[in-house]
């Protein structure tokens, strides 16, 4: 039997009135989409983030105090330590988390303990060890076992704070006073030490994301961009900013403020910026420039006048625009991905800058 021959229907030229309405409109206020609604922490889960960012931001403090403190190799060995964070993260699903945490921030202070009391003998060991409790993406995994993932990105924004602000405050008291580094990082990691508990398990098992996540992370444009712009910044400013080990009070206030005036700076500039990355691409070339004065200019040397002050906020100012960048343009899986490669590479940077420091 012959098939029947198929029959179309015509598609209809008008959408249906609840899509597409002809008749007088109801209101005379425009049509719009309501705003973004923000995640918001329960008050045990703000409590909790906030404790991760104390310990994540002292770490931090401690041991950008020591590399702007430190010259030549020990300096960019800091820096290769510091690349370690990854891997205290995977040593988290191995061992307690608490205890890793507490591990290392033990030798790093027995490390600040030896300098104290010899007055500076074992400076190369002490900034060596402060880079050695490198703990924001231990911090930032127990935050994603804890955290439910609607409620997760207010909770890695409070972490990256928190490191931003203990890098600047690292920076501050390196450039002020260097004298006071071993104190200041000692203080600093007693600190971190009261919120080691808050590692501890909740019920879940403990992961980490395991090295091909972060090579995939890095071969984005964006994280890759991010990574470079944090290399020279970090790089260029660290060697700008130069290090004294000591000034008069008058000297030693502005550059103490230099690096938290960058943070404020930073932090009202980059909402009006068109995308995530005109921010640290300006703070890289303005870094690049400090460097250019500092070292090519004979009446200006490292950590003095203009240039010394530039590049410390200048620094202040990539640890700021580096994470928002990041909450801004980073997939949401990707965050605490990009977040620890954008840190890392200042970090490296900086190590970089104050080998060829003079």
């Amino acid at each position: 039997m012959p098939d029947k021959p198929l029959t179309t229907t015509p598609l209809p030229t008008k959408l249906p009135e609840e899509f597409a309405p002809t008749g007088p409109k109801l209101s005379r206020f425009p049509i719009r989409p309501a705003p973004p609604v923000r995640p918001q922490l329960f008050s045990d889960e703000s409590r909790f983030a906030l404790r991760l960012a104390v310990l994540a931001g002292a770490t931090e403090l401690a041991a950008w105090a020591w590399i702007l403190r430190s010259h030549g190799g020990v300096a960019l060995a800091a820096g290769a330590i510091r690349c370690a964070r990854p891997l205290w993260a995977k040593l988290g699903t191995r061992a307690p988390r608490p205890a890793v945490a507490f591990t290392l921030l033990a030798v790093a202070l027995l490390a600040q303990g030896a300098c104290i009391i010899t007055i500076g003998g074992f400076a190369a060991l002490a900034a060596l060890a402060a880079a050695l409790p490198a703990l924001g993406d231990l911090a930032s995994t127990c935050i994603a076992d804890s955290v439910t993932v609607d409620r997760r990105a207010a909770a890695f924004a409070r972490l990256d704070m928190g490191q931003a602000l203990g890098c600047a405050l690292g920076v501050s008291l390196a450039a002020a006073s260097p004298m006071f580094v071993p104190l200041g990082a000692a203080a600093a990691l007693l600190l971190a030490g009261l919120c080691v508990q808050d590692l501890h398990d909740r019920g879940t098992p403990r992961s980490s994301w395991p090295l091909p996540a972060f090579r995939s992370a890095l071969s984005g444009p964006l994280v890759a961009q991010l990574s470079l712009f944090a290399l020279v910044a970090g790089a260029c400013g660290a060697f700008a900013a130069g290090a004294r080990v000591s000034m008069p009070l008058a000297r030693a206030l502005p550059r103490a403020l230099a690096p938290l005036a960058g943070m404020f700076l930073a932090a009202r500039a980059e909402p009006a910026m068109r995308n995530a990355l005109v921010l640290p691409r300006a703070i890289a070339l303005l870094s690049a420039i400090a460097l250019a004065l500092a070292f090519f200019s004979p009446a200006v040397a490292p950590g003095f006048g203009l240039a010394g002050l530039t590049g410390l906020a200048l620094l202040g100012a990539a640890a700021t625009a580096l994470p928002a960048s990041v909450a801004r343009g980073a997939g949401e899986m990707e965050r605490p991905l990009a977040a620890s490669l954008a840190f890392t590479a200042l970090f490296l940077g900086a190590g970089l800058g104050r080998l060829i420091a003079r």
